[in-house]
Order: C-alpha cells, then structure tokens, then sequence
C-alpha cells in the first residue's frame, strides 16, 4: 500500500503537469502526512540541502559548460567536417558521421540532450539538404545521442557514483565497452539502411591534402575526450578538476584557436548553462528528500522484497529489474529514475551477486532507450521539433534505433565482462 500511495502520487502529479522535482518533493511531503509520519517533515529543507553538498555534484556545471562551449564556439562543426573529409565517399555517410560525432562529443560533454543540440542543429539541416527524409535525419540524430549517457564522462555514472560512493573512475570504464558497442552496432545498421535506401555520399574521395587539413582542424578536438577520460582513470585528477579542464581547454581553442567564441554570444551560452544546472540541481534537492522518505519509511525495503519474493537467482533478479526500467522509464524522467531507484537497487543486486558495475552499464543503457519511449521521450520530440517533421514518423524511424539498443542492453546486461573487463584491468 505504500509503495502505491508514494509513487502514485508522484505519477499523478507528473501527469497532471506538475515538474518532475516538484512532483518528487511534494509526493514525499503528502505521503508523510497521509501515513502520520508527519514529524519527519522537518527534515525537508535539511535533506534538500544535503542532497546538494556532495563534491562530485561540482564536476556537473563544467560538463555541461564544455559541451556549450563545443558547439558555440565552432568545435563541433570542426569535428563533423573532420569526419566528413574521411568517410564523406561511403554510401549514407552523413548519418556514420551523425554516429561518430555523436560517440565524440558524448566524451566531452556527458549529456545526451547537449549531444542532441550540438549535433543536430548542425547534421539535420545538412542530411535534409543531401536527400535524407527529415524523419530519417531525427532518428539518427535522437538515436546515436544516447550514447552521450554511456560512453565517459557521463553525467549519470557521476550521479550513480555520488548517491552510492562508487568510484567514478571505475563506472566511466564499465560504460566504455557498452558505449563503443552501441555505437558501432548503429554504425552497421546506417549502412545497412543507407546502401538498402541508396542514401547519397560524396561522388569523390577527399585528396590527401583535404584530409590533412581537416586533421589539422579536427585533431585539437578529438584529444578532449582523452584529457577528460584519462585525467580521471589514472587518478591524475578528480572528476571536478576533469571538468575544469575539459572546459578551459574548449574556451582555449574556441577563443585563441578557433576565434569563434566571442564577447556577442559568450553572455548567452553561459546563460544557458546556468539554466540547466539551476533545473538539475532543484531536481537534485527534491530527489534527496523523496530518497531519505522511501529509504526511512521503508518503502526501498518493501520494493526490495516484492522482488526478491518472486526469485532469489541474480539473473532471473537482473532480467525483472530490467523489465521495470523499461517500462517505468516510459514515464519517469532519467533523472528522477536514478535518484529514486539507484539507493535502492544497487544493494539489490550486491545482495544477489551482481557487480554493481555491470548494473550501472546496464542501468544506464536503459535510461538512453527510455529518452527515446514515448510518453516522456525527451530527446525523441527534441529531435521532432529540430527537424521539423511529424513525431509519428520519426517514431517510425526509430523503432529500429531501438531494436539494436534493445540487443546491445540484453547483451551487456547477460555478458557481465563487457562492463567489468576494463575496470577490472586498469583499476585494481
């Protein structure tokens, strides 16, 4: 009875409009009084500020500032004329280089939604232009953006890390295989589609001379992944600090390099930054509030139990969690799934033997396929909207997007040692 009367209202507050940090705060707030636990409600401004103190929270701002600075100040469009350069003569070459842009850029900025801005605004207009469907360049775009969650830095995996104190550096190496093999398996199914579709490429191969100079261009760019993922996985810096320097390192090459990024629009992206930190982290308050509620009423117990009283074995625990994800995640917001559930899980599966590594690749794969569900979908209408065409034909576009996701999850999640080989080797 707890379980529903706590989540269900938090989902009838989503439902009827309400933010999804507000629902959590305010869901939590009314299933204390309505159970007369009402004296813990003087712990709402204490666990709100608490759930904001955590270092690791810090390295957020500046992952979402180098990705801003990325596309802003002329980084993106670099890489992805870089890239066109080298495959620009394979058949659908625009939608590998959608993918390989997309697998870059996911090293920078850590976020699926700054992927999907980043690179479509530039990729969408272009692959329309070449003879591409606009429903076709949206699936692509919203598809291969989902990576941005898996392939470090990621900012879920820093979220995981902060609210169960797991080593960052070890959850960015669990998601790195997942995240190449998501990649490339799209990579296969472009191709496929593009040669089926006879999808346009460039009628000549780029000279030497092309390719050098896009190298030139290019190459400054393709270091920041490994600066970013590097700096943290030996232990030369913390993630902050990494984010630091993902940053100044973009505002380096976009102001000195580049000279793109300028006083004009220098106001503006930082604005934009300050917006969606400022959104994150009122989630993030809320979502400490509602966690220590559903952690000290008992309710995380009681989610616990009703799963471990269907089965004990850990693969039978791993496919009913997955299961639960998917189709929550239909309705939930990524966010909202992480603080939730995460406290929870995690000693769920330690509980039955699973590492808590392989869960969070797995956990994260599906929080991408969830940004891709209806009816919450994010990056799906995102992708809608940018390219100007009818989200039931995007949709349409998708459903295979989604198939190869669904087969790179089911493979992760029951081939444990593609996300605990690399920690395993490098972090001991």
């Amino acid at each position: 009875m707890d379980l529903i009367l706590l989540f269900g209202g938090f989902m009838a507050l989503l439902v009827i409009g309400f933010p999804i940090g507000l629902s959590m705060a305010v869901s939590a707030f009314f299933f204390l009084l309505v159970t007369g636990q009402d004296q813990m409600l003087i712990q709402l401004p204490n666990r709100m500020v608490l759930a904001c103190e955590n270092h690791g929270l810090m390295a957020i701002p500046f992952f979402y500032l180098a990705g801003n600075i990325m596309l802003v100040g002329g980084l993106t469009e670099r890489l992805i004329k870089f890239s066109r350069t080298v495959i620009g003569h394979v058949t659908g070459s625009l939608a590998l280089v959608n993918v390989i842009a997309s697998m870059v850029f996911a090293g920078v900025s850590g976020s699926c939604v700054a992927d999907t801005s980043a690179i479509g605004s530039v990729l969408i207009p272009a692959m329309k232009k070449e003879g591409y469907s606009s429903s076709y360049a949206a699936a692509v775009t919203g598809a291969t953006a989902t990576i941005g969650h898996i392939i470090p830095p990621s900012i879920p995996m820093i979220l995981i890390g902060v609210l169960v104190e797991l080593p960052i550096g070890k959850l960015f190496l669990a998601g790195a295989i997942p995240g190449m093999l998501l990649g490339f398996s799209m990579m296969i199914y472009c191709y496929v589609v593009a040669v089926k579709r006879h999808h346009p490429r460039s009628e000549k191969r780029a000279t030497v001379s092309e390719m050098l100079r896009a190298l030139f261009e290019g190459l400054l760019v393709l270091v920041m992944p490994g600066i970013v993922i590097g700096g943290v996985v030996f232990g030369v810096v913390t993630i902050t600090e990494t984010g630091i320097l993902a940053t100044i390192y973009a505002l380096l090459l976009s102001v000195f390099f580049y000279k793109d990024l300028n006083a004009s629009n220098f106001g503006s992206m930082l604005m934009e930054t300050a917006k969606s930190v400022s959104n994150l982290l009122m989630i993030v308050a809320c979502a400490g509030f509602f966690g220590w509620v559903m952690v000290n009423t008992g309710v995380g117990n009681k989610l616990v139990d009703l799963i471990l009283a269907i089965s004990t074995q850990r693969w039978i625990v791993l496919s009913l969690l997955i299961v639960f994800l998917l189709v929550i995640g239909c309705v939930l917001d990524v966010l909202a799934m992480i603080f939730i559930f995460i406290p929870v899980m995690i000693p769920l599966v330690e509980k039955v033997g699973i590492d808590p590594f392989h869960f969070s690749a797995v956990f994260v794969l599906a929080l991408g396929i969830a940004l891709l569900t209806p009816p919450m979908g994010l990056i799906l209408y995102l992708v809608t909207e940018m390219s100007e065409s009818s989200l039931a034909a995007v949709l349409r576009d998708t459903v295979p997007f989604l198939i190869v996701q669904f087969v790179v999850l089911f493979l992760v999640a029951y081939v444990p040692v593609l996300s605990t080989w690399l920690p395993g080797l490098l972090l001991q």
